[in-house]
């Protein structure tokens, strides 16, 4: 993902939460909401019952390669995406199956 692709401030991520659509699934809550800038932002939040530092990193690393094989920025939404702590890191296709079809939810309700 590209920096400009990304939800920075805690300020956008409690507006994108409080005040946006939840989607959930097994190993992921997916909040987004529309904006105005054209393109897509996605923030990613993992928290400390998933693990440690280092956990915690390979989840997000590995939860960016699935956005990133998508690839579809072009709808003007702001996405949080909450991994839950029962992700499990082995089961990497399942969850990118699972991610998808969030997406993919989001993209069909937006439409």
């Amino acid at each position: 993902m590209k920096r400009v692709n990304t939800v920075k401030s805690h300020r956008e991520y409690d507006a994108i939460i409080h005040h946006g659509v939840k989607l959930r699934s097994d190993h992921f809550s997916l909040y987004y909401r529309p904006s105005d800038l054209g393109y897509t932002r996605i923030g990613l939040a993992v928290g400390k019952a998933n693990g440690g530092a280092v956990q915690r990193v390979r989840i997000k690393r590995q939860v960016r390669a699935m956005i990133a094989k998508r690839n579809d920025y072009s709808l003007s939404l702001d996405i949080i995406i909450v991994i839950r702590p029962n992700y499990n890191q082995a089961d990497f296709h399942e969850n990118e199956r699972e991610l998808d079809a969030l997406l993919n939810q989001t993209k069909e309700a937006h439409n």
